[in-house]
This record gives C-alpha cells, sequence and structure tokens, in this order.
C-alpha cells in the first residue's frame, strides 16, 4: 500500500488501528518524560504515513536512553505493522 494514497479506505482504517494501539501503548508508560516522548514520536509517525514533514522529536535532558530506544523500537514496529514499506 502507498501510504500517501489517502483515497483508499484501508488507509483511513490502517491509521485508525495504528492509533488505537500507539495509544493504548502510550497510556501505559507512567514515568511523564517517557510518555511525552511516546506520544510525541507516535504524532511524527501518524505524520509519515500521512506523508507530511515533522519535526524531529526532542528527546527530554536526563532521558534513559535505554528507554528512548525501547520507545521507537515499540512503534516503529506499530508503525511497519500498519503501513509496511
Amino acid at each position: 500500500m502507498n501510504s500517501t494514497d489517502h483515497s483508499m479506505p484501508t488507509f483511513d482504517s490502517a491509521l485508525l488501528r495504528f492509533n488505537e494501539e500507539t495509544v493504548l501503548y502510550c497510556g501505559g508508560i507512567s514515568e511523564a518524560a517517557a510518555h511525552d516522548y511516546a506520544m510525541d514520536y507516535s504524532r511524527m509517525l501518524r505524520n509519515r504515513a500521512k506523508g507530511l514533514e515533522s519535526e524531529r522529536i526532542r528527546v527530554p535532558a536526563h532521558f534513559f536512553e535505554p528507554n528512548r530506544k525501547l520507545i521507537v523500537a515499540t512503534l516503529e514496529k506499530m508503525y511497519r505493522k500498519y503501513f509496511a514499506t
């Protein structure tokens, strides 16, 4: 599926399912900086799916690098699940 073809109903349903999954995932992150980073990163991925440019995600000061990498890996996996490249 071409992620920039928004006329396809499958794109809309994929975007909806991606949003639902990422909201559940982000909602389960209790640490504030990690939660905010995950929400920002998922927003960036939604924009990518829509073919929009987005700003680089700011990494909070003193954010534990392994946590950041886990969030990125998890959200990227979700992205690929719905928007295969």
